[in-house]
């Protein structure tokens, strides 16, 4: 009977170790972590969270104000499309605005961007004009 219930033990400590990576959403700060490029609509990039990159855009804002943007790896956007890993940083403007300067393929680029949050799975990219 020892031997049922240690099995039955292990059996349960297995499955419930194999769960799905969770997203853990700072509400004090929604931009934070992974987010998968989903569609576009009036003039917004619409992104959804994620807990990992595809292959696709992407975007991990991490606290301190480091980034990493997932894009085309060549001036080329017609598929198939490589894609490669860029450093950059972000910093907020204001309640809504945001600094990133990244890298890409042919440099570094500085665009301010208007986010908003339809709800915390969401983001909502507007790209602003060059200053």
């Amino acid at each position: 009977m020892k031997k049922i219930f240690l099995q039955l033990a292990v059996i349960i400590i297995l499955v419930s170790s194999c769960s799905k990576d969770r997203i853990i959403v700072d509400p004090d700060n929604p931009l934070l972590g992974t987010w998968i490029y989903d569609s576009y609509s009036d003039n917004a990039m619409i992104f959804t969270r994620s807990s990992s990159f595809t292959d696709s855009h992407c975007y991990r804002f991490n606290d301190g104000g480091t980034m990493v943007e997932r894009k085309n790896a060549g001036w080329c956007g017609t598929p198939p499309i490589t894609y490669a890993d860029y450093e950059g940083e972000w910093s907020i403007i204001s309640d809504t605005l945001i600094r990133v300067t990244v890298g890409y393929w042919g440099g570094v680029s500085a665009n301010s961007i208007d986010i908003k949050f339809p709800d915390l799975n969401t983001l909502e990219m507007y790209y602003l004009p060059a200053d």
